[in-house]
C-alpha cells in the first residue's frame, strides 16, 4: 500500500503545543476558556479576540479523521473543546457579536468565523456529543447567527468574509433545521454579482490570491454542505483564475495582489481536486510548498491569524489522509511549455511565460514586478519609495485603475501617480480616543459602521494627495530590465536598494517563507 505524504498532519503536529498554550485552562478563572493570552494572561488589553474559539473546528476534525498524534488523549481534547464553547459563550456580546480589534467592535467578520467553527464542531462530533451537550453548544452558537441575519459589513467589500458568513448559516440550517439559507443565498448573490469576468472574487478594491484561497475554502465548505452548481461552478472559475499565481519557487501570490498577501489555504484546493484537474495540479504541486516552508502557511502565521489557518490545514490533512494521492491533472500555468502573454485586465495583472522564465506585473500597483529565472524569483521590485519630512513616505505602489500603460510584444510602459503611504501606528492619545468613543457612541451599531469606515478609508483605502508620477519601463524576456523616470517635488528623496515594502496598512502582510532568508 502506497504511503501518502501529509504535510499539513507534521504541520498541525508541530503547532499543537502553542495553541494548546493559548487557552485558560484554569477552571476557577473567570475567563476559563478564553484563547486570546493578551486579554486572559498578560492582561495588556481590555477586551477578547473571539477568533480563537473557533480553534474548536479544528480540534473536532483531528479527533474524528483519526489525526491526533499519540500524545493527545480524546478525553482531553474533549474538555479542551468544551471550553472553548465556554469562552465563547463569555466572550459574545449582547447582540450576539464578537471582536477582533476593539470592544463592542460587533466584528461580522469574527461572528461569522466563530459561528462557522463551532456549528462545525457540532456536525463533526456527532454523536460523541450527547443530547444535552449538542444543545448546549447549539444555544452558544445561536446568538451569533442571530447577529448574522440582522447586521452585514459596510467599511468594505471583503469576499472571504462574506462566504464565512454563508458557510456559517448553511451548516446552522442543517443542523437545527430552522430557515436561514435565503439569508446564505442573499451573501452568495453578492459574492457571484462581485466576482469579476476574469473569476477573481472581490477583495477590498481588486484581485488578491492569497485572500481567495481562503474565500474558495469557506466557499468549498459551502458547497459541501449544499452541493449547489452554481457554487461549485463558481469555484471552479475562481481555481482556474488562481493557477497563474502559484510561483516556480513553490511560493503564491503576493505584492501584486489589492491585500499584497502571499498566504496559502489550501483546504479549497485539496477538496476541489476531485472536480477540477487544475485544483488537482494545485493541490500537488503546493504540498512541497507546505512541507518545505517555502509559502506562508501555519508555522509561520500569527495568532491573531491563525485560527482560520489551523482549521484549513485540519481540513486539509483529512483529505489528504483519505488514501489517493493528488494526481497532477495538467501543467500549472509556469511550467506550461508553451510561450504566452495573458493579461487580467480588471485585475490589473499581466503575466509573460518564456524560456526558462516566468514574470507577474501589477499593473495597477505602479509596476510592481515578480521575475523568475530557471524556477527562482531573480527580481523583486515593489516599485519606488520615497521619503519626505517628518518620515512621511511615498511610493507608485497605491493601487489604481487609472494607471496609463501599453503593452507591447516586448515591453510595458506604465505610468503611475507617487502618492503618500497610508501606514501609520497609533499614538497612546489616539487609543484613547479610541477607546473612549469605543465605550461610548460606537455600541451604536450605525455610528459603529460609519466610524469603521472612516478607519479603513484611513489605513487603506485613502487615495492621497499625489507628488509626482513615474514612467515605468519594463522590457521582457529572461533577462528582464526595468527603467524608471520620475517627477517628484525637491523635498523627497527617492530610497535606493529597497526592493520590497507594502503601501498600506494590513495585517496579513510580513509573514515569513524560506526563501525570505535563504540563498
Amino acid at each position: 500500500m502506497t504511503t501518502i505524504r501529509n504535510p499539513y498532519k507534521e504541520s498541525i503536529e508541530r503547532n499543537l503545543p502553542r495553541i494548546f498554550s493559548l487557552f485558560d485552562t484554569d477552571i476557577s478563572s473567570s475567563s476559563y476558556g478564553v484563547g486570546d493570552r493578551f486579554y486572559w494572561s498578560w492582561g495588556l488589553i481590555d477586551f477578547g479576540n473571539g477568533s480563537f474559539q473557533g480553534v474548536a473546528h479544528g480540534f473536532s476534525r483531528l479527533l474524528i479523521a483519526g489525526l491526533l498524534p499519540e500524545w493527545v488523549s480524546e478525553t482531553a481534547i474533549m474538555e479542551r473543546i468544551d471550553a472553548m464553547f465556554v469562552g465563547a459563550n463569555k466572550l459574545t456580546r449582547k447582540d450576539g457579536s464578537l471582536e477582533e480589534a476593539f470592544p463592542y467592535e460587533g466584528s461580522y467578520c469574527v461572528t461569522a468565523l466563530v459561528a462557522f467553527d463551532l456549528i462545525s464542531s457540532v456536525v463533526l462530533l456527532g454523536d460523541k456529543l450527547e443530547s444535552n451537550k449538542k444543545s448546549q453548544y447549539i444555544s452558544v452558537v445561536r446568538p451569533m447567527i442571530g447577529y448574522l441575519l440582522v447586521a452585514d459589513e459596510h467599511h468594505a467589500f471583503i469576499s472571504n468574509h462574506l462566504a464565512t458568513a454563508a458557510a456559517a448559516l448553511f451548516k446552522w440550517e442543517k443542523v437545527t433545521g430552522e430557515t436561514v439559507s435565503g439569508k446564505a443565498e442573499e451573501i452568495l448573490e453578492r459574492i457571484y454579482t462581485n466576482q469579476s469576468q476574469e473569476s477573481w472574487f472581490l477583495e477590498y478594491d481588486g484581485a488578491d490570491p492569497g485572500y481567495q484561497s481562503l474565500c474558495c475554502y469557506y466557499l468549498a465548505d459551502a458547497f459541501e454542505t449544499t452541493k449547489d452548481e452554481r457554487l461549485k461552478l463558481s469555484l471552479l472559475r475562481s481555481i482556474d483564475f488562481l493557477q497563474y499565481f502559484v510561483h516556480p519557487d513553490g511560493s503564491y501570490g503576493g505584492l501584486y495582489g489589492s491585500r499584497n498577501t502571499r498566504l496559502y489555504y489550501p483546504a479549497g484546493f485539496e477538496y476541489l481536486a476531485q472536480y477540477s484537474p487544475t485544483a488537482s495540479s494545485i493541490a500537488s504541486y503546493m504540498r512541497d510548498s507546505v512541507e518545505q516552508n517555502r509559502v506562508v502557511g501555519l508555522d509561520s502565521i500569527d495568532e491573531p491569524n491563525m485560527t482560520p489557518m489551523f482549521n484549513c490545514y485540519c481540513w486539509a490533512a483529512e483529505l489528504c489522509n483519505k488514501g489517493k494521492p493528488v494526481s497532477t491533472g495538467s501543467p500549472l500555468p509556469f511550467e506550461n511549455e508553451k510561450f504566452y502573454n495573458i493579461y487580467f485586465e480588471e485585475a490589473g495583472i499581466f503575466i509573460n511565460r518564456g524560456d526558462d522564465y516566468y514574470t507577474i506585473i501589477g499593473i495597477h500597483k505602479g509596476g510592481v514586478v515578480y521575475h523568475f529565472q530557471d524556477g527562482k524569483l531573480t527580481i523583486l521590485d515593489a516599485g519606488l519609495l520615497f521619503l519626505g519630512v517628518k518620515e512621511q513616505s511615498y511610493s507608485t505602489q497605491r493601487y489604481s485603475r487609472n494607471n496609463n500603460y501599453s503593452i507591447t510584444d516586448n515591453e510595458i510602459s506604465i505610468t503611475s501617480d507617487i502618492k503618500p503611504m497610508s501606514k501609520r501606528l497609533f499614538q497612546p492619545w489616539q487609543m484613547i480616543i479610541l477607546r473612549l468613543l469605543n465605550i461610548s457612541v460606537m455600541r451604536k451599531y450605525r455610528i459603529r459602521e460609519f466610524i469603521k469606515k472612516i478607519l479603513v478609508k484611513i489605513l487603506i483605502t485613502r487615495d492621497g494627495m499625489k507628488i509626482g508620477n513615474n514612467l515605468r519601463k519594463i522590457k521582457l524576456g529572461y533577462h528582464l530590465s526595468i527603467d524608471d523616470i520620475y517627477n517628484v517635488k525637491s523635498n523627497v528623496f527617492l530610497q535606493k536598494g529597497v526592493n520590497q515594502f507594502v503601501s498600506i496598512h494590513m495585517a496579513s502582510k510580513g509573514y515569513w517563507q524560506k526563501q525570505d532568508t535563504s540563498e
